[in-house]
């Protein structure tokens, strides 16, 4: 199975310091998000992240499904994403990665 035909996932970790400020970058994402074939399998504000084990980090969670890893790649370099990103800017601390997703999933 080549690369291309496997999924993955970007998983963003982060707290949101201007909630009312914050609301402008989400509501930009979703067609950017469609463009490159992506979908959501969560969005969990910090207050409901239920730890299993280790200390809680107040952090939000957010994991989503791209159809390759270069298309996670794509969007996250993208001119669209880009410009929403500035939306972001200064309103919270982030933890971004790109996981290869495994055959199937």
């Amino acid at each position: 199975m080549s690369d291309a035909s496997k999924p993955a996932y970007l998983l963003v970790q982060g707290k949101v310091t201007d909630l009312e400020g914050f609301k402008a970058y989400n509501a930009a994402l979703p067609p950017i998000y469609k463009k490159f074939g992506a979908h959501y399998l969560t969005v969990t504000p910090a207050p409901k992240v239920e730890v299993a084990e280790g200390e809680p980090r107040g952090e939000s969670i957010l994991i989503a499904r791209f159809p390759s890893k270069e298309a996670a790649w794509g969007f996250w370099k993208s001119a669209e994403y880009l410009a929403a990103k500035k939306l972001r800017a200064g309103k919270g601390t982030f933890f971004v990665t790109v996981l290869d997703g495994l055959p199937g999933t």
